[in-house]
């Protein structure tokens, strides 16, 4: 009779064994794979941290690039007459810009002459009706062209005519900076 009741444990204890090792499974699969593959990834970016920032070592103990003289700069600024003469010939290859990319100028405006050490910015403002296509031509033939000038201040609004349909070839109305710098004499 005793055997008997040892055999009836038997089962309840294979019982508990499968619980316990089902218990096991799911902290494992929810708690220790999940915690070890967030350190994996730690690992990751712990080494790509460490391989940008043996390059930003690198970089800063590189010696700096040449400055490029004075002389081979002096192309990119506008000539040193007047700034009336200047903003004269500013505004006529603005206008020539324009005619060429197919922008319809309507107005331009001389804007105040601002100081820098060493340079003076001389400004025109342009207001002006394009497409988009004559507007992307414009836009490159004037910071592309020699002596360099930059674009400031770039207000593009759509008018939209008719049906939504047209939109790709409708007309802007743009509003732009164009700014140059001379070498200041003063």
């Amino acid at each position: 009779m005793n055997r008997l009741s040892e055999l009836g444990r038997w089962p309840s204890r294979l019982v508990a064994l499968v619980v316990l090792a089902l218990l096991l499974g799911l902290v494992h699969a929810g708690l220790v794979a999940p915690y070890l593959d967030y350190l994996g990834a730690l690992d990751e970016r712990v080494a790509t941290k460490s391989a940008l920032l043996a390059r930003m070592r690198a970089l800063s103990t590189a010696p700096p690039p040449a400055a490029s003289s004075e002389t081979e700069l002096t192309h990119l600024l506008l000539p040193d007459l007047t700034d009336a003469q200047t903003l004269g010939q500013m505004q006529d290859r603005l206008k020539y810009l324009a005619a060429d990319a197919g922008v319809e100028l309507q107005g331009v405006q001389v804007l105040p002459r601002s100081e820098m050490p060493g340079l003076a910015r001389l400004a025109v403002r342009l207001r002006a009706s394009a497409d988009m296509a004559a507007l992307q031509r414009f836009l490159y033939a004037i910071e592309t062209a020699e002596p360099a000038l930059v674009v400031d201040n770039l207000r593009i609004q759509a008018h939209l005519r008719g049906a939504p349909s047209a939109a790709a070839g409708a007309p802007l109305d743009v509003q732009l900076d164009a700014l140059g710098f001379k070498a200041d004499a003063s």
